[in-house]
């Protein structure tokens, strides 16, 4: 199964079975309750050549799958996410909240590219931020503002757009790090497991071995796989494995690639050496696991 790929925000709108739609080619908000009763249940995968910026609330029976890992309980979050992502969803009842497209040209007054300076844009950063009961009213005051200026015949509509979706972004990017912060007080072993983690999320095509990542984060081996065994109570060795087997996953799903280009692509010059790992992990070859969840 090939995943969608939606180059503008009518055609996606369009795919969705919303009805909603934008006079401004590079950008659109607006409401989830807009959505009802003509959007889709159920969103098999997609990607877009835009960002989506979502503030939710009432969702907890809803589903988002980003590049096939689950995010758990969507209640009371800002979401984000960019080209790079590979998104699919159920929705909720009865959801509410705002959805905010935008391509990067929108903000191209802007000096510095959007994803380096908004990190929470990054496949390799933390996608999702939970909204406190001292920040949600803000939020939603940034977003209902940003759907009646959409909506408002002034004359410098767009500018105005541009400035508050800015501040919105900034807004988003002050939780970003507190939340960053939050992560970093904990527990020193604690620490050095994000981080850990992070590192796995950029390199995890190149490096293979706790050794390397050791060698990276600036400590011994043994005391990465100490730290997190504490931390997570699995072997470091382990959450490598399982990240290269996410991707793999991923491209099983989403890809046409047979077995041996996917091995080659994950940094396996035998293909048989990935086979081994995946049906250790799974009980199947990568193929027999394509053709039960394709």
């Amino acid at each position: 199964m090939s995943i969608q790929v939606y180059n503008e925000i009518n055609e996606a709108n369009a795919a969705t079975g919303f009805d909603g739609r934008t006079d401004l080619p590079n950008f659109f908000v607006f409401t989830i309750e807009d959505t009802y009763p003509t959007t889709r249940q159920v969103m098999m995968p997609y990607t877009f050549n835009f960002f989506q910026v979502a503030l939710l609330e009432n969702s907890s029976d809803a589903t988002l799958n980003m590049n096939t890992e689950i995010v758990a309980d969507l209640n009371d979050s800002l979401s984000f996410a960019s080209p790079e992502h590979v998104l699919a969803w159920i929705r909720g009842e009865a959801q509410r909240g705002f959805i905010i497209y935008f391509k990067a040209d929108f903000l191209a007054q802007y000096p510095i590219p959007v994803q380096e300076a908004f990190p929470f844009f990054r496949l390799t950063e933390l996608n999702v931020v939970r909204v406190g009961k001292s920040d949600k009213a803000p939020l939603k005051d940034h977003f209902s503002r940003l759907h009646d200026m959409f909506h408002s015949p002034h004359p410098y509509r767009v500018q105005i757009l541009q400035a508050w979706l800015l501040a919105l972004l900034f807004d988003g990017k002050r939780l970003y790090d507190e939340q960053q912060q939050r992560i970093t007080q904990a527990p020193a072993k604690s620490i050095l497991t994000f981080r850990f983690q992070q590192f796995i999320n950029q390199h995890y095509l190149t490096y293979k071995t706790v050794e390397a990542y050791a060698k990276l984060l600036n400590v011994s081996a043994d005391y990465l796989r100490q730290s997190v065994k504490a931390a997570t109570g699995k072997t470091a060795h382990s959450l490598v494995q399982e990240r290269v087997l996410l991707e793999a996953k991923k491209l099983l799903t989403y890809s046409d690639l047979n077995v041996a280009e996917i091995a080659d692509y994950l940094g396996y010059a035998e293909p048989t050496h990935f086979g081994r790992l995946f049906r250790r992990s799974y009980g199947v070859s990568p193929l027999a696991w394509r053709q039960q969840n394709t």
